[in-house]
């Protein structure tokens, strides 16, 4: 066999498993992830045919990324759940692979026989690919999959440093002809690839910065909950001076008309009178939805901006008014989940439909949380199992979520069941 269609193959194999570790597909994901593979097995039998039929094998190899990364880019364009640069740096990235895997093959070939050796190359390749396994895994897909969630500016650059390192890379080691032909460019070409490959110390960085940034923010938005939770309490505490003050100046008229009303004999109305006094006075309190003073502030403010957009609040709280942690943390997930809740309920179109259950309960010192909403566009999940959202400064909040959970060793969920997203955790404090 063609020992060129036989590397081929091995390359589009790996490229084909590495780039279904790092692209997360839309659901349903299994279905999708097979027709990944048979696509991709289609794209290089053709590529393969071309090759040994059409005796095409140098056209191939000096324009195979329109033959077999443009079909393979546009096959996944439309499964995958982020496209464009987020797309493009992922197969970039396993082409930087893919390059390094090629380079090493053809240096094992000219070292030991000064010319082309495709069992030598094709075994370096493969075991090249296989070093590549634990760096990928461990290093590649985590921070990827955290800063497509999170990053949505800046994709470009890093896709231009790669492409600056594959034109590098392929113009000098196949222009004007092969580099075994040109031995003493082999330390040229890896210099070249280093510069790809030192895009992921950047990105290390970059994510890092990343990550600074996300806690930047979750302090500023905790700050910023406190201040409007303030100044929403005190709006209501105003208020209720005021209608206490109406309520007291016009005590004497109450008292003189049930008097009136016990005299004449007219209790049942006097009742009423009475009910009525009494939903008045229950209006001055400010709304309570648990005993946590931090809590109840986050929860007055997010709550009542649901109501004000027609949606229902459904709550029944069981949080005690001092915690074994940190109250204002716990309030940023219910300001994140609520502020979630409420974005997701504003886009059904109906408003009867729009609700919010906040559900707790505190025993044998573990509290659980679960917060529901209906919601509208279909949810997208990571293979972390957390929400997926495309929209521009969506997403924050879920990750400072998971970060709270993590640094509680709580037990974070999200899931949707009867077209009804649910929040769940649960804390122990014993743990």
């Amino acid at each position: 066999m063609n020992p060129t269609i036989v590397r081929l193959f091995i390359s589009q194999a790996f490229a084909c498993y590495f780039l279904l570790i790092l692209v997360p597909l839309k659901p349903p994901v299994k279905k999708h992830r097979l027709i990944i593979i048979s696509g991709m097995f289609l794209i290089t039998v053709a590529n393969a045919f071309m090759i040994d039929s059409l005796g095409l094998s140098d056209f191939y190899i000096r324009f195979f990324f329109l033959t077999l990364l443009l079909p393979n880019f546009l096959l996944y364009s439309y499964y995958a759940i982020y496209k464009g640069a987020k797309l493009l740096f992922a197969m970039l990235s396993i082409q930087v692979f893919g390059n390094v895997a090629i380079v090493n093959g053809l240096l094992a070939s000219y070292l030991t026989t000064q010319k082309d050796n495709p069992l030598l190359d094709t075994t370096i390749r493969v075991l090249t690919y296989l070093l590549f396994f634990p760096f990928v895994h461990r290093f590649i897909q985590p921070h990827y999959l955290k800063m497509v969630k999170t990053l949505n500016k800046g994709w470009w650059i890093l896709n231009l440093v790669l492409v600056i390192s594959y034109v590098l890379s392929y113009y000098i080691g196949f222009v004007p002809n092969p580099i075994l032909y040109r031995p003493q460019y082999f330390i040229h070409l890896y210099v070249g690839l280093f510069l790809g490959l030192s895009i992921y110390v950047v990105l290390f960085f970059l994510f890092q910065e990343i990550e600074s940034k996300i806690s930047f923010e979750r302090d500023k938005k905790l700050l910023s909950i406190q201040v409007s939770s303030l100044e929403a309490q005190s709006a209501a505490i105003f208020l209720a001076e005021e209608k206490i003050a109406i309520i007291k100046h016009d005590l004497r008229h109450h008292l003189s008309i049930l008097n009136e009303l016990i005299l004449t004999k007219d209790f049942k109305q006097a009742s009423h009178y009475l009910e009525d006094l009494d939903q008045t006075l229950s209006e001055v309190s400010p709304k309570s939805y648990c005993k946590n003073k931090v809590i109840n502030a986050a929860l007055s403010h997010y709550l009542n901006y649901a109501s004000l957009e027609q949606i229902e609040v459904i709550s029944n709280l069981d949080i005690p008014e001092v915690l074994p942690i940190n109250p204002s943390e716990l309030a940023i997930v219910f300001s994140n989940a609520i502020e979630n809740a409420i974005h997701a309920c504003l886009k059904i179109p109906e408003a009867s439909n729009r609700v919010i259950t906040l559900t707790s309960r505190f025993k044998n010192d573990s509290l659980f949380l679960e917060i529901s909403n209906p919601y509208f566009d279909d949810i997208v999940f990571s293979k972390d199992g957390l929400p997926i959202s495309n929209e521009h400064g969506h997403g924050t909040g879920v990750l400072s979520m998971v970060a709270f959970a993590k640094k509680n060793q709580a037990m974070l969920d999200f899931s949707v069941e009867n077209h009804v997203f649910y929040l769940r955790l649960i804390l122990n404090f014993l743990s």
